[in-house]
């Protein structure tokens, strides 16, 4: 062992990272592998896996989507859903393994990501094994969702996104914008603390250019569907906003409570592919969605308009801070509070640099265990109005809710230009 050691000390920093980034990316195979397989992370009865699985079958079988079938998913989703389909043939069993199989790559990718970030961040080894082993925790605390549903894919392509632009790749990370837009639309979030950058460091060619580099991404992905079926790739976006009040969202929480404890009259029920609240003011609720997200959103990017720097190495600070606050609060403040939502935040939190660092990562931790508890061991309890559970959602929520307002007023102030 201590030869092993001296032999590490010996290779260059380069290769060091390295080094701990692939110890890092086995862990990510054997969480998969081993621990995703234990009865601890065995529950996998609620899972959208057979819904990817619909969809790719009947594009293997000539069928294009939105023009042959209707379905809720941007392009690029659709593609993600394909590709275990080329290679598992008819069969189900095959087909999921591939698709856990993808999702650990695009983790592995993450990881990988987050190795030139945390570098970036901080120099130091031991930084970047803390924030290697901070996202492997939390993979853990959010549990086996991270590989039946595609959104470390969204989480991908917005870190990918970051990474390209703090290391001045303006173009590919206002194109990456474009894809992640086809994606899973959140990623789309980012283009207004970029367009924020260019203008504070007075970059006036990427002000254009950016934005104009996010848009081709967009039309040479979605041109095929326009001209085949454009009302059809419409509905693929409009389908989540028509959608109710969904079951753990922030804004069912009070009614959730209200029906439990006080017999306000509420009713679950299913559709677009959730169990959703309706009630009295659950149509309102959902109404006010929209304009309270914009609201936030707008003090988010003016708050991070007033505090970021034209220092490169604090305003890549800033900028993934307040990239998890942004995401976030459009989880926190949205209809629809699916828990692999989380999911986009993971490479995120773990980058957030300052002194309130290991209390954000603490707390953060606190809402993943307890999204894990309520989904999926106590989900059903939660439908059936469980007053324990319903709490612990509230608990979750406005735990969340504090610990992103937190963040953004603890943003260290902008340093004198």
């Amino acid at each position: 062992m201590p030869l092993i050691i001296e032999k590490i000390k010996a290779l260059s920093p380069g290769k060091q990272r390295w080094l701990i980034a692939g110890a890092f990316m086995l862990a990510q195979a054997f969480i998969w592998l081993v621990l995703f397989r234990t009865p601890l992370f065995g529950d996998k009865s609620i899972t959208d896996v057979p819904i990817y699985y619909s969809y790719a079958s009947r594009i293997a079988r000539g069928m294009l989507p939105y023009r042959d079938f209707a379905c809720e998913y941007p392009p690029v989703a659709m593609l993600l859903f394909s590709l275990p389909r080329i290679y598992s043939g008819p069969g189900y069993p095959a087909f999921a393994s591939l698709f856990e199989t993808e999702m650990l790559l695009f983790s592995c990718g993450n990881v990988a990501l987050l190795t030139i970030a945390a570098w970036k961040q901080w120099g130091s080894l031991r930084k970047l094994a803390g924030t290697l082993g901070a996202y492997t925790l939390f993979i853990l605390a959010i549990g086996s969702i991270v590989e039946s549903r595609f959104d470390l894919a969204a989480a991908f392509v917005i870190l990918a996104s970051l990474v390209c632009f703090i290391t001045d790749k303006y173009v590919w990370a206002w194109l990456l914008l474009g894809v992640g837009l086809m994606t899973k639309v959140v990623p789309v979030l980012l283009a207004p603390f970029y367009f924020a950058v260019h203008l504070r460091r007075r970059q006036l060619a990427e002000l254009w250019m950016g934005p104009a580099a996010l848009l081709f991404a967009v039309a040479i992905i979605a041109i095929p569907f326009l001209l085949s079926a454009p009302a059809g790739l419409a509905g693929a976006f409009l389908y989540h906003f028509e959608r109710p009040l969904q079951l753990e969202s922030s804004w069912s929480s009070p009614l959730l409570l209200a029906a439990r404890f006080s017999n306000y009259p509420v009713q679950i029920l299913s559709s677009y592919g959730s169990h959703n609240v309706f009630s009295s003011l659950s149509k309102a609720f959902a109404t006010l969605t929209m304009p309270v997200t914009f609201f936030f959103l707008a003090l988010v990017y003016l708050f991070f308009l007033r505090r970021s720097s034209d220092d490169p190495q604090a305003g890549a600070e800033q900028l993934f801070r307040f990239a998890f606050v942004a995401i976030g609060l459009f989880i926190f403040t949205g209809k629809v509070f699916s828990p692999q939502f989380l999911i986009w935040l993971l490479p995120l939190v773990v980058l957030v640099k300052g002194p309130d660092r290991r209390l954000v990562l603490l707390f953060f931790a606190a809402v993943l265990l307890l999204t894990q508890i309520e989904f999926p061991y106590n989900y059903w309890r939660l439908y059936s109005l469980n007053g324990i559970i319903i709490i612990e959602v509230v608990l979750r929520n406005a735990l969340l809710g504090a610990l992103l307002l937190f963040t953004m007023i603890r943003s260290p102030k902008r340093l004198p230009p």
